[in-house]
């Protein structure tokens, strides 16, 4: 009966009777109805209302035109998704008429269950904005276009949608309209195909009187998910949402035997909390053998351990080496035993600490927060205590004052060498503090592993990345013979103090400056640089530009190190403008869910953090954490090669 009454929809008639009459006056539809440009008049009634927008306020010269479908529901009602569910109809547009559309595309932002009496459905509520493609007969001139509208909007009952939308956009040079920040938010919410965020679909089977799927994220079996699964298929089934177990993701099958579904293809959607992805699969007839993740997670370790060590030399972790560095000269010609506990109480602090850090980040996803390596910078609290600490640091240094020692460290073992063990196991404590708020190699891939596995497996790839930032520690504690080649203490090391003294100062000094970012956030990115927008990378992609995006902070030493040795070089800037590459930047000094999000899709966690776009790579290559001038050059020359299709 709903396909009858599409075929002969009145509003066909309608919409070939609007373009007729308007679309060759001077001004078209918009001179008509006084609407503005790039904006369409609202239609609909008290449950729904309805537009078209464009992304751009002149049509430009490019082939195609972003514009979107935007809908404004009321309370307790909703529009569908492309698959409704067991019930619903989703909107379609039937630009027949509009002489000036060759061809058009709407797409979908990933959408949520509805369930009432058993019954799912999938759509958006309150208002969404679906992504337009309108494919051009000719670039460069005046858009005038009508539009058929039909579908349901729902609540307890539904209504059917039949509207006729219009939409006018004047020839000129296109330049951002005052829809396009939303619209590129949507359009950033519709999942991509293949892997996203480090997630991709191993396969997907009959079990039973259902369907098991088999999800992989960094090369180790997804075991949880924190969102939704939706799968479509021929009419006539319905799917429940995911429940996992050993290892794969369980979902019933009603309406039709689920049987009937092997050797047909499905397409599956997964929208993760920091991922969205879309994969098309054969659904197959044996069971799937759900993977082990026993040697992904000892791979893993070994990933994260090699990482822990890589943490000593990186530039995050300067004030640490000030620390190891003076601790170490305090040592020389010291006896064994006591250089073996003190090193062994300083490497205590740094694992202990991390299985803080562990247990903290653990906490926070399951309480639903955003979770991410060195966030704990952008908290002011966090900063003032880390600045305080940093400075009563460099003041014990100086011997101004003396660390204090709880009375029963002083009746353990005397309260000089408690006090001393105390101060080394507090500075191992610190030094992971520190080591935390920029990214490494291998220390990335370890966090996302981490991140997105069960509990156990993530305080297990903690521990293990404490034990290599601990490692040279360690190898001192087990050999202390190895102080011996240090000078021995003398006047020079009261010199050397001071000037350790004064490095700790200086850091504390610039944990307040990042302070003061809470306070006055205003600031822009700097000159040739935009400020980075959900979507935004792509959308310029769209029109066939190459982008490059940094996403960077005030705490992050090796963003800042990037920045000054490479990306802010007169090498780099000439490349970047040679090839008329667009410089976004996302500053993630302070929380922000967008930047959580637009890393976690890349399957990243930390900063630095950088991707080139481009017609050849339209879902961003991502680069590594230290960057150099020819890598820039090679993602810029792999991306701005041919769309793919």
């Amino acid at each position: 009966m709903m396909n009858k009454w599409r075929k002969i929809s009145f509003q066909r008639v309608l919409t070939l009777m609007l373009v007729c009459m308007f679309g060759g006056l001077p001004g078209g539809i918009h001179g008509v109805h006084g609407a503005k440009a790039d904006t369409g008049p609202w239609q609909g009634n008290e449950y729904f209302e309805a537009r078209l927008i464009s992304a751009v306020t002149a049509t430009g010269e490019a082939p195609s035109l972003e514009a979107g479908l935007e809908f404004r529901l009321s309370p307790g009602w909703k529009v569908y998704w492309r698959s409704p569910g067991d019930a619903g109809l989703p909107p379609e547009l039937d630009f027949t008429g509009s002489g000036a559309v060759a061809g058009h595309h709407l797409s979908f932002p990933a959408p949520t269950r509805f369930s009432i009496l058993g019954f799912d459905s999938y759509g958006y509520s309150d208002a969404v904005i679906l992504p337009l493609r309108l494919d051009l007969v000719r670039a460069g001139r005046d858009l005038v276009v009508a539009a058929g509208l039909e579908g349901l909007v729902c609540s307890d009952i539904c209504i059917p949608v039949q509207e006729v939308l219009t939409l006018s956009v004047p020839a000129g040079e296109a330049k951002p309209s005052s829809h396009a920040r939303r619209m590129a938010e949507f359009r950033s919410s519709v999942p991509s195909a293949g892997t996203a965020g480090g997630v991709s679909l191993r396969g997907v089977a009959i079990d039973g009187e259902g369907l098991s799927l088999a999800l992989e994220r960094v090369g180790q079996p997804l075991t949880r998910l924190d969102g939704d699964i939706f799968i479509e298929a021929a009419s006539g089934y319905g799917f429940t949402s995911p429940q996992f177990s050993g290892g794969l993701a369980r979902i019933g099958v009603s309406g039709k035997p689920a049987a009937d579904l092997a050797g047909n293809p499905v397409t599956i959607t997964v929208v993760g909390r920091d991922f969205l992805l879309e994969a098309t699969s054969v659904v197959a007839g044996e069971p799937l053998k759900p993977t082990s993740i026993m040697p992904a997670l000892l791979a893993m370790l070994g990933v994260a351990f090699i990482g822990g060590v890589i943490l000593n030399v990186m530039p995050c972790v300067l004030p640490v080496l000030t620390l190891k560095l003076s601790s170490v000269m305090g040592h020389g010609g010291g006896e064994a035993m006591a250089i073996r506990r003190s090193f062994i109480a300083t490497a205590a602090g740094v694992i202990v600490s991390f299985i803080i850090l562990g247990a903290a980040l653990l906490l926070a996803r399951s309480a639903g927060l955003a979770v991410g390596w060195g966030i704990q910078f952008q908290q002011p609290a966090f900063l003032i205590l880390a600045a305080a600490a940093i400075g009563f640091f460099g003041l014990v240094m100086l011997d101004i004052v003396t660390l204090p020692v709880p009375q029963f460290a002083q009746r353990l073992g005397g309260s000089q060498a408690s006090s001393g063990l105390a101060g080394d196991f507090a500075s191992g404590a610190l030094a992971t503090l520190l080591a935390t708020p920029c990214s490494a190699p291998f220390v990335g891939t370890a966090i996302a592993f981490a991140l997105a596995a069960p509990g156990g497996m993530l305080m297990t790839v903690f521990l293990s990345m404490g034990a290599g930032l601990a490692l040279p520690w360690v190898m001192v504690a087990a050999f202390p013979a190895l102080v011996r080649y240090l000078p021995k203490p003398g006047p020079w090391l009261i010199t050397m103090k001071r000037v350790l003294a004064l490095g700790l100062f200086a850091t504390s000094v610039w944990l307040l400056t990042v302070l003061g970012s809470h306070f006055n956030s205003s600031a822009g990115p700097d000159q040739g640089w935009q400020e980075w927008q959900p979507g935004l990378a792509q959308s310029l992609t769209a029109e066939g530009r190459v982008v490059f995006v940094d996403v960077t902070a005030d705490w992050c030493i090796t963003c800042k190190t990037n920045k000054a040795l490479v990306l802010d070089t007169d090498t780099v800037s000439k490349t970047f403008a040679d090839q008329d590459v667009v410089l976004l930047r996302a500053d993630w000094t302070l929380p922000d869910d967008a930047i959580s999000a637009y890393l976690a899709s890349f399957g990243r966690y930390g900063i630095p953090f950088n991707a080139v776009y481009g017609p050849s790579a339209p879902d961003g290559l991502p680069l590594p954490e230290i960057l150099t001038t020819s890598a820039i050059r090679d993602a810029l020359q792999r991306a701005s090669g041919p769309p793919l299709h």
